[in-house]
């Protein structure tokens, strides 16, 4: 290969940057171990992988265990305070965070800053918090799930994020939604589902709903707060049905329509061998 055919540096970077930011749920590790046996160690140095593996976490909302697994949080802009600060919503203290094992663990020295929440929507933000964190219980059992719920501007925003995780099968899965609930209770949000399933193969789900706008009755906050967890449990459940209908009518229509009914010939195709012995003993022998 003539050198101006090779591959710089930055490109390199480039493309290791591509690679990670896209690993499916539950696989940047591995993808990252992957890269670095195909890049110098100088190349990929810790405050380059680091920002690498922000990017991954803000964009897949993922979720950090937190002091040894005693809480998670979730990664978002919403809950930002510096690059390796996050607020933990529940708690209302100061989470450092390692971006790269995805670790985090409680400051308790430092106070969080005072605009970090809306005091004017504070009631709201908490009874919501309480009854979609219960809705959560219910509905995401059997992996791994995080909330944050954050006030801006008389705004509140809703942040959900499971994963589910099954490596030694060759599958894992996440599921992400935000949702923004405005002064005049208005709810507008979407999801994100991803799936990978790479048994003898590699085969991905990547979509996105984004749900229409809807309003929310409540005499008062924690009345409020159950009709938007209700709304956010029917919108997504909708979502996950119509996933189920879907994969249940492929065989019967999608994959069936790429299949061709009948050969080129528009004749259905004979396996009775001795007709097809037949044929040949005529085409070589044809009656004078």
């Amino acid at each position: 290969m003539s050198n101006d055919e090779e591959v710089s540096h930055e490109e390199k970077l480039q493309i290791a940057q591509h690679f990670l930011i896209s690993s499916p749920p539950g696989q940047f590790d591995s993808v990252l171990a992957d890269v670095k046996k195909l890049l110098p160690d100088s190349l990929l140095t810790p405050p380059m992988l680091s920002g690498i593996a922000k990017a991954y976490n803000e964009r897949h909302s993922s979720i950090v265990s937190v002091d040894g697994g005693e809480s998670n949080i979730v990664i978002c802009k919403e809950g930002e305070i510096d690059p390796t600060k996050y607020v933990n919503t529940v708690t209302k203290k100061l989470i450092k965070v390692n971006h790269t094992t995805r670790t985090g663990k409680t400051d308790s020295t430092k106070p969080l800053p005072p605009t970090t929440f809306d005091s004017s929507v504070e009631s709201k933000r908490l009874a919501i918090q309480t009854e979609v964190q219960n809705y959560l219980s219910k509905h995401f059992s059997g992996g791994v799930t995080a909330l944050g719920v954050y006030s801006s501007n008389k705004k509140i925003t809703v942040v959900i994020s499971g994963e589910k995780l099954n490596l030694k099968n060759y599958w894992s899965g996440s599921w992400v939604s935000k949702w923004t609930v405005t002064t005049n209770n208005e709810v507008s949000g979407n999801s994100k589902i991803i799936a990978h399933y790479f048994e003898e193969g590699n085969v991905q789900l990547n979509t996105t709903k984004t749900f229409p706008e809807f309003k929310c009755e409540g005499g008062s906050d924690e009345s409020l707060a159950k009709s938007v967890a209700t709304k956010i449990g029917e919108c997504e459940q909708a979502l996950q049905l119509g996933l189920y209908q879907m994969y249940g009518a492929m065989s019967e229509e999608t994959l069936k329509s790429m299949r061709r009914v009948l050969p080129v010939t528009r004749t259905k195709m004979e396996w009775n061998s001795a007709a097809h012995k037949m044929t040949k003993q005529l085409t070589n022998n044809p009656v004078k």
